[in-house]
């Protein structure tokens, strides 16, 4: 939409256009941002001119909530240089493997880079070794295997034994080729269909979902443009902000006879309510997107928008700062405004309102300074579908 250079506002669809603007570039990398915080990056690869003028291709990488987090900690944790060692030593360097003595040896009858003698054991034989206390609950015994006896005993040399599995052993695993299944293993299981699911799969895969995209090397700090409340507020503030735009909606048609009257039961009921902390001042600023269809004797549907953009006073109630409404035979002198996000397209601290502006000749964007009473226009351009 646009390039911020100098303290200057340029529009982005036309700078160093060769033929491709210098925004399309390949290689380009833009941070998506939501609410004023990183959602993921997009590398430009490449630019392609359409009727709705250049718009770029890309890969789309999203932002895992914990990157940052785990990143954080890695650099907190101590780098191991080449001197440390991260082996336990539990005894002396000359001892070597530990060694099972009969009770009253000592380690000095063998020679010291020697092993000491084990004691033999074989399994005909039945009796222990010789100790000197039979008493000693810490002395070594030597067992005889419950299931084997001195006359099937095998050697150690003796190859273990080739004779095939069963069979029949359902829990023999099986070798197959790549993603065969095997004999024994189970069928997975079939998941019933959710009544509903898959209309609510597409509806949503369907929609698309517009970010802000900013691209610049300097490092700033992003903080949350969002004003958080609790749901029952944000129900309470939607009635009294949908109360201001109909009435906004009913003076205009009054300007406006060419459309249809609006009758006294009509009520706003598509609409779209977000409130922001664009100053870091934890005071909301409201920006409500309506439609309001009404019935027409022509098969062209007929619908006013409004856009309403409010802050909130001393007693919590909203107070307009600025209106903008239109129908569909007046966009040609009214274009009909769509929020996109809020951002801090200056990096000065402060956040603005980005609009997607709708009009009977095409779109283009709008970028918005709101103040205490009033919102003001601050650039305009941009082209896209």
């Amino acid at each position: 939409m646009a390039l911020w250079i100098d303290g200057k506002y340029y529009d982005a669809s036309l700078y160093q256009a060769n033929p491709a603007p210098l925004a399309v570039e390949p290689g380009t990398v833009y941070e998506g941002q939501s609410f004023g915080e990183p959602a993921g990056l997009f590398v430009v690869n490449m630019p392609k001119l359409s009727n709705a003028g250049w718009t770029a291709q890309g890969n789309w990488t999203p932002r895992r909530a914990m990157d940052e987090q785990l990143a954080a900690q890695a650099a907190k944790q101590p780098k191991a240089t080449a001197k440390q060692s991260k082996a336990i030593f539990t005894g002396g360097a000359d001892e070597g493997p530990p060694v099972l003595r009969r009770p009253g040896e000592q380690s000095s009858s063998a020679p010291k880079n020697e092993p000491q003698s084990q004691p033999a054991a074989t399994a005909a034989s039945n009796t222990p070794p010789p100790t000197s206390d039979d008493n000693d609950p810490n002395r070594p015994v030597l067992r005889k295997p419950v299931e084997q006896t001195s006359a099937s005993a095998a050697p150690p040399s003796q190859p273990p034994s080739t004779q095939p599995p069963n069979q029949n052993d359902s829990d023999r695993p099986l070798l197959t080729r790549g993603a065969q299944p095997t004999a024994s293993a189970p069928k997975p299981a079939t998941k019933a269909p959710v009544p509903g699911s898959e209309k609510a799969t597409k509806t949503s895969s369907d929609k698309l979902h517009s970010l802000v995209a900013v691209s610049d090397a300097g490092k700033y700090e992003n903080r949350s443009l969002l004003y958080t409340t609790t749901p029952e507020r944000q129900q309470q503030l939607a009635q009294a902000m949908l109360g201001l735009a109909l009435a906004d909606v009913r003076a205009f048609a009054d300007q406006h006879p060419t459309g249809p009257k609006v009758p006294k039961s009509a009520e706003i009921k598509d609409y779209d309510l977000r409130s922001f902390d664009l100053d870091f001042s934890n005071s909301a600023t409201l920006v409500l997107t309506a439609k309001l269809p009404l019935p027409v004797a022509s098969t062209k549907p007929f619908a006013y928008y409004v856009t309403f953009v409010a802050h909130l006073d001393i007693n919590g109630d909203p107070v307009k700062a600025f209106s903008s409404v239109t129908d569909t035979s007046h966009l040609d002198v009214f274009p009909r405004l769509e929020l996109v996000d809020a951002l801090d397209a200056d990096a000065n601290g402060r956040g603005d309102l980005l609009f997607r502006q709708y009009s009977d000749t095409g779109i283009n964007y709008g970028l918005y300074r709101v103040f205490p009473y009033q919102m003001e226009k601050i650039f305009e351009g941009g082209s896209s579908l």
